[in-house]
Order: C-alpha cells, then sequence, then structure tokens
C-alpha cells in the first residue's frame, strides 16, 4: 500500500525487518510497522506528526471502506437469497407483465390490463396468430385514465375455439382525435425460476420459453 511506502524508507533499517507472504497488511501488522518505524527513525529527520497522522488516517479510511465492502457483499448475499425465495413462490401462479404476446391454452383465457395516461374513445384488442394473421379484435369502447382490465375467452371472429398457441394482442384507442397505441400488460403462468448466482440476478421462466426479470412483475394471482 502507497501509505506503507511512504512511511518506511529504503534507508530505514526497520523495513528489512518487513517479510510478509500476504500481499495485504492487517491493522495489527500495520500497527506493528509503526512501533518499529519510531523505533528505528533517523533522529536528524523524524516522521512530522502531521504526515505520521495523515498515514494513519489513511490505512484507517482504506480498512473502513474494506470492512463496507464486506458488509455490502453480505447485504446483497442477503436480498439474493430472499429474492430467490419471493420467486420460487410464484412458480405456478400467473403474473402480470408489460409485453404484447400471450399463450392460449384451450378451455382458458388470456387476461390483461390495459395503462392509459388519459382517456381514450373507440378502444380495441387486436389479437393476431403466430402469422400474423387476425383471429379475433376485442371492443372495449371508451376508457378512462388508469388501469382498464379485459379477458379474451379464446373464441375467434367465427365464433369458434381458437388452438392453443401464442397470439400477440395489440392495443389502439383515440386519444385526442388520433389513432394512438395503449401500453398492454398481460397475465403469464409461470413456470419455473432460473437463479444466477455469478450475477446474483433471478429470472422467472414463463411458457412459450420466455423469461422475465422479478423486478418486472406488476401483479401476480
Amino acid at each position: 500500500m502507497n501509505t506503507v511506502e511512504q512511511i518506511f524508507s529504503p534507508n530505514n533499517s526497520a523495513s528489512a525487518q518487513v517479510n510478509s507472504k500476504n500481499d495485504e497488511l492487517g491493522q495489527e501488522d500495520f500497527l506493528k510497522l509503526l512501533v518499529a518505524q519510531l523505533k528505528n527513525q533517523d533522529p536528524s529527520n523524524p516522521v512530522e506528526n502531521s504526515e505520521f497522522l495523515g498515514q494513519i488516517a489513511q490505512f484507517s479510511m482504506v480498512s473502513g471502506i474494506d470492512s463496507l465492502g464486506v458488509s455490502f457483499d453480505s447485504v446483497a448475499s442477503s436480498l439474493f437469497s430472499t429474492q430467490a425465495m419471493q420467486a420460487s413462490q410464484l412458480v405456478g401462479k400467473d403474473i402480470l407483465i408489460e409485453t404484447n404476446t400471450a399463450d392460449l391454452t384451450e378451455g382458458e383465457s388470456i387476461e390483461g390490463v390495459l395503462e392509459s395516461t388519459t382517456s381514450a374513445s373507440s378502444v380495441k384488442i387486436v389479437i393476431e396468430d403466430e402469422s400474423g394473421l387476425l383471429v379475433q379484435t376485442l371492443d372495449l369502447g371508451n376508457i378512462g385514465a388508469g388501469s382498464t382490465k379485459f379477458a379474451w375467452n379464446g373464441i375467434d371472429s367465427e365464433d369458434t375455439q381458437a388452438p392453443s398457441g401464442a397470439y400477440t394482442l395489440r392495443a389502439e384507442a383515440f386519444v385526442d382525435g388520433s389513432l394512438q397505441g395503449v401500453p398492454i400488460q398481460i397475465f403469464s403462468r409461470v413456470q419455473s425460476i432460473a437463479v444466477d448466482r455469478y450475477n446474483t440476478s433471478v429470472s422467472l421462466e414463463l411458457s412459450g420459453n420466455r423469461s422475465v426479470g422479478i423486478g418486472q412483475v406488476r401483479e401476480f394471482k
């Protein structure tokens, strides 16, 4: 460390006594070196008090930062473990995330929420299959600012059951006289979780080979 090099110049006999197997010095080692420095310093050129105290302050600061880093690592590890436990409780549940893709299972519905910052009119949700073909259009009429729930029962425009698979949903509405897109959130089933200990991250694995971070969950049921 620079502080040790400043205290012990090549002319000090005490420096010859330092033979550490470790690259880093602990507080106890540092104090021993200070005592040795004081005993063996050149009487004609003693270490100034201000320099001496400055070096101690520098070492204390570095030591404090190291301790703080250890504390942060401990907190991060604890939060990671808590996050993993919370994520595991979501397996098998439906989570609400911002997406325009949903997987339909015959006999079940696709549910979601529209988020609008202002009132809108002639709100429609256009549903397309994986080929981009129009399957169904949901007419929600006029909505106010805030959250508006919707659901598609899987029945297509010809009043038949749509097959299971992935579908794309897009919300459109007239706002201030112009046609605009409206942010859409859809409930998706959590199949499993993936834990990355190296990056301390937890992701939720959804149907359709999709995955999202736990921080993207708006709601679950």
